[in-house]
């Protein structure tokens, strides 16, 4: 029997092509997912510098409301005091009859 002889592998192109088709869509999704943290990265800061300026303009009205709470709290406690004293006689005169 003559010896036989291996011819070589035909050269396949296709898994290359997929491999890299696939390399390229991984690239592409990278790029996309940087991009969009990128972007994200980038909306927050510019939250953070609007609720920063938004608390600079706010804060002195915020201020104005809790006076203007204190001064309430105080004239309620003041009219809470009349009336316990105006009451008081008038509770005492009722019990006398």
């Amino acid at each position: 029997m003559p010896p036989r002889r291996f011819r070589p592998a035909p050269e396949v192109v296709l898994p290359t092509i997929v491999a890299i088709l696939l390399g390229v869509f991984w690239l592409g999704v990278l790029v996309t997912v940087g991009f969009t943290a990128w972007r994200l990265l980038a909306n927050l800061k510019s939250l953070l510098r609007s609720v920063a300026e938004l608390n600079e303009r706010l804060a002195p009205t915020l201020e104005e409301l809790a006076d203007k709470g204190q001064e309430a709290a105080e004239l309620t406690a003041r009219l809470q005091e009349r009336q316990v004293g105006r009451k008081g006689p008038a509770a005492r005169r009722g019990r006398r009859r």
